[in-house]
């Protein structure tokens, strides 16, 4: 059946591009007889005329098979698109699965390696378990532990899977020993700087999901024998894995207790009272996950749509598997993928096709949906904002992992365990091929290959196939001349990171590709056929640093929605950018000469995403040319910078005045979230963003200022009413920091009655002059006690970040009235004596802060990595480093006795930084 639907969609495709081709208007068409009747009354050639015939000849065979069966169509689910509130419920992070038994196992293996410390040779530990169990999970609380982080001078985490490649894996592990090897191709190369790196040092290595021993024996395990001392942690679902590798020790991980089990269902719904109701039958659904966490997580995801005791129930009883699905996919893995309604069941499918712990971009993979068609549009919302809601769909149903770093959940990744029941379920019209499934079945429709493949095989039998994605395997050098005529059907082509160096002009025959990624390789040119790709929406040409031009018959291309330019050798963008009417994004363009002028954007009414480059060769021409793009949501403004630290973005004074006046050019709409100001070489920030910014500006919500290095005043940003994230990195210029408005504030009080009212991360990066960091609100608090009002300061402010501020003094006087800020790095502020009065802290990092003399008065602080603290009740770990009275200072809180967890290092030789790693506490 599924063949038939795809030969259904290639021939409806091809009609199209014939109509267009003819200029005849599109038509809307049912895939029903009538429309096959309606096809063949015009002039196909023979072949189409074929496959219509063939495709009439299945579709009765299909009704016939229904007709003896007595089958009858099912009623499935139709997922409503509602762009608002994605919270409903919260994704589970896998670090939040830590229950009784993970902490007992994470100190038992964690004091075996220890007294295993002083052994010759590497020491290999196994951690065995199926998947799903949290073999990981415990691998990270080991990896993360403070002994681990103390005695070990290098710590490396290799995440092996099925699909690894040598060369890959030794560049990863002399990365994360503190090396550099860009210029090394060779696996000799690599091998021989490896050793060289961790010779003679104490190493913890970490390989994570290993399938077969030989990654150690003949790859990793002569390296490491030179090391002074090697213990190597290793997650299997093998034991003979763990047998080969003569392993000392293995941990076995159990399954969740039914209790913590329940536990971790109900994270998700702790905002909904009702639900807890029927917590009886939450507790059923957690027996049938068999212990599982990642089990869990998913029916929680299914669940997550479900209101009602009924609707429980009908999960519960429901089928969790299909006959010949193999066990460890079946059960909740596949309940979880069922429930989907059929266009996230598509989407869901076709990112099973990924590498695996592939980074899975938002902004990509919406469009590589679109190409496929799984997405159509609607009255309300575009077809791209409809993709997004799916990608958001898939995390709140725990399908999709989003990483943490990202507040606004733009890059995931997808468990292996769910990676392969995708696999399995398309395993007969899709592949992804590895070492060791390299094999291509006939007819396929979707190939993916990895960068573990050597040899790429040939593709002209694969007609059939479109969706071709080849993944950073520079072993794929060459395309043949005339491949594109065979491959006829192919919507999606991804090449990026491969060692192509041309495109034949053959390209040009692919009439349905709609995404074209060529991004990092080594193309210098671009065929003047890709200007026949008439349904090319999407074309990446990121990172190609050997590309010089653009082909004039580009701007041919009417249907473009995504343009990557930057990080080219691109010094022309063509005029021409105005004709691109569907635009949504478009990064990397920049104006010069004749080419493209910035006025064009002003013809662009769908753009969303805008990044603008080398805008010192801009030239100001008055008329404000993106207030009118009511769509925009995210604007990135860049100038060149120089790599000398001290000389950034140096500029001559009628070029800054040029350049400010450009800014002021580019004031973008009200809609905007996003703002990215890169090197901005003007001594005031634009005067769009530093009077009034939030009436300019209602929606923003990350502001992000880069090395805008002569600006002295940073924009009143305290009342944006949405921001959420603010960033100010290498503001030089800024002695004093302040976010109040030079206005008079009692234009204000009425507004609002908070400071930063959304605000959850604040970041202030490499700010060499900062003194002072004030908090004051001046005139508005006395006009608001007039009022009989109190200002609410930074309501739902959770992290703050300073790091290389050497001058700055003290913190604000007024942060203690953050009343939600839980977590402090402080690294490289000189100056600073003391971190006090600070009621709701409960993680601290304070690293290489010279003068820091004080901690008093963090009442509930749990985690300190510091030196000098006072008044702590709430404190249960200590981490001192180099403390000469570490002993003194030990005894003195032992008398107390409050139970607090000491712990005594100094750094490693080669100052290694042996404090916990920061993103588990994120």
């Amino acid at each position: 059946m599924n063949g038939v639907m795809f030969d259904m969609d290639d021939v409806i495709d091809h009609f199209m591009v014939r109509s267009q081709k003819l200029l005849l208007p599109p038509r809307m068409v049912c895939c029903s007889q009538s429309l096959f009747s309606f096809i063949t009354k015009h002039s196909f050639d023979h072949r189409v005329a074929k496959r219509i015939k063939d495709i009439n000849r299945k579709l009765d065979e299909i009704q016939k098979n229904r007709n003896m069966f007595g089958l009858e169509r099912t009623n499935s689910q139709h997922f409503q698109v509602n762009v608002v509130d994605k919270s409903q419920t919260s994704p589970i992070d896998e670090l939040e699965v830590f229950g009784r038994e993970i902490r007992q196992a994470t100190d038992d293996i964690v004091k075996r390696i220890l007294s295993n410390f002083d052994e010759n040779g590497p020491t290999v530990f196994g951690i065995q378990g199926m998947g799903g169990i949290g073999k990981t999970t415990l691998a990270q609380k080991i990896y993360n532990e403070q002994w681990i982080r103390e005695k070990f001078q290098v710590h490396i985490w290799l995440c092996i899977s099925q699909s690894y490649t040598e060369i890959g894996l030794l560049r990863q592990a002399i990365r994360m020993a503190g090396a550099a090897c860009d210029q090394l191709e060779t696996k000799t190369e690599l091998l021989l700087h490896l050793m060289d790196t961790i010779r003679g040092k104490n190493v913890f290595l970490v390989l994570d999901d290993v399938w077969k021993s030989d990654v150690w024996i003949d790859l990793l395990r002569s390296p490491f024998e030179r090391c002074s001392n090697a213990n190597i942690l290793v997650t299997t679902r093998n034991l003979d894995v763990l047998a080969g590798m003569h392993a000392t020790y293995t941990h076995q991980v159990n399954k969740m207790n039914d209790y913590d089990g329940l536990e971790l269902l109900m994270k998700s719904f702790r905002p909904y009272a009702q639900i807890s109701e029927f917590t009886d039958v939450g507790y059923q659904i957690v027996k049938k996950c068999d212990g599982l966490p990642l089990a869990i997580v998913v029916v929680a995801g299914v669940l997550s749509t479900k209101r009602t005791r009924e609707e429980w129930e009908s999960i519960r009883d429901g089928e969790w598997s299909i006959h010949g699905l193999p066990k460890e996919l079946g059960g909740p893995l596949y309940l979880s993928y069922s429930s989907l309604p059929p266009q996230l069941k598509q989407c869901f499918l076709w990112c099973a096709l990924l590498p695996p712990n592939f980074a899975i971009d938002r902004n990509a993979v919406v469009y590589c949906w679109v190409a496929e068609g799984f997405v159509r549009k609607g009255h309300k919302y575009s077809i791209y904002e409809i993709a997004e809601e799916y990608y958001h769909e898939l995390i709140r149903r725990n399908l999709l992992q989003p990483k943490p770093e990202f507040v606004d959940k733009a890059i995931s990744t997808m468990h292996d365990l769910l990676r392969s029941l995708g696999q399995y379920l398309t395993r007969h019209h899709s592949l992804f091929m590895n070492a060791e499934n390299n094999e291509a079945l006939p007819n396929l429709r979707r190939i993916s290959i990895s960068s573990a493949v050597e040899e790429i095989p040939s593709m002209e039998e694969q007609k059939c196939v479109r969706s071709l994605l080849i993944f950073n395997n520079k072993n794929f050098k060459s395309i043949h001349t005339n491949i594109f005529r065979k491959l006829e059907h192919i919507r999606i082509l991804v090449l990026s990171g491969t060692g192509i160096l041309t495109m034949p002009e053959s390209v040009g025959n692919l009439v349905l590709l709609g995404l074209l990624d060529l991004s990092y390789t080594e193309i210098s040119k671009l065929p003047d056929s890709i200007g026949r790709l008439i349904s090319l929406e999407y074309l990446s040409l990121r990172g190609c640093h050997k590309l010089d031009s653009l082909p004039v018959s580009l701007m041919r291309l009417s249907q473009i929605c995504f343009l990557q330019l930057e990080q080219t050798a691109i010094d022309h963008v063509p005029k021409g950018i105005a004709m691109f009417q569907q635009l949504y994004y478009l990064r990397g363009v920049f104006e010069r000469g004749t080419g493209f002028r910035l006025d064009e954007l002003k013809c662009l009414p769908n753009i969303r995403h805008l990044w603008i480059e080398k805008l010192e060769k801009a030239k100001p021409r008055g008329a404000l040319v993106l207030r009118e793009s009511s769509k925009l949501k995210e604007l990135g403004l860049c100038c060149t910078r120089g790599m000398d630290t001290y000389n950034r973005t140096y500029y001559h004074a009628n070029e800054i005045d040029k350049v400010e006046k450009v800014y002021e050019m580019l004031m973008p709409s009200p809609s905007l979230v996003y703002i990215f100001l890169v090197g901005f070489p003007g001594a005031r920030f634009p005067e769009w963003l530093c009077s009034e910014p939030e009436r300019k500006l209602p929606n923003l919500a990350h502001m992000l200022l880069n090395e805008c290095i002569s600006c002295s005043h940073l924009p009143p940003a305290g009342q944006m009413p949405e921001l959420l994230v603010l960033q100010i990195r290498g503001a030089d210029a800024v002695v004093t920091s302040e976010y109040r408005r030079r206005t008079p504030w009692e234009r204000c009080v009425q507004c609002s009655s908070f400071f930063f009212p959304k605000l959850e991360l604040l970041r202030l990066i490499d700010m060499r002059n900062l003194e002072s960091w004030s908090l004051s609100t001046g005139n508005l608090c006395d006009s608001m006690k007039a009022k009989s009002r109190q200002l609410v300061m930074m309501p739902f402010l959770k992290r703050l970040w300073l790091k290389d501020c050497p001058k700055l003094k003290a913190l604000p006087e007024d942060l203690h009235r953050a009343a939600n800020l839980k977590r402090i790095h402080i690294e490289g502020a000189h100056k600073l004596q003391e971190v006090v009065n600070l009621p709701e802290v409960v993680w601290l990092k304070v690293k290489n802060n010279r003068s820091l003399r004080r901690i008093s008065n963090l009442h509930k602080l749990q985690d300190l990595l510091a030196r000098v603290v006072q008044n702590l009740r709430s404190l249960k770990r200590l981490y001192m480093v180099d403390c000469l009275n570490a002993q003194q200072f030990r005894n003195c809180l032992l008398k107390k006795e409050q139970d607090i967890l000491v712990h005594v290092a100094t750094v490693g030789v080669d100052g290694q930084d042996i404090f916990p790693d920061e993103s588990l506490y994120h």
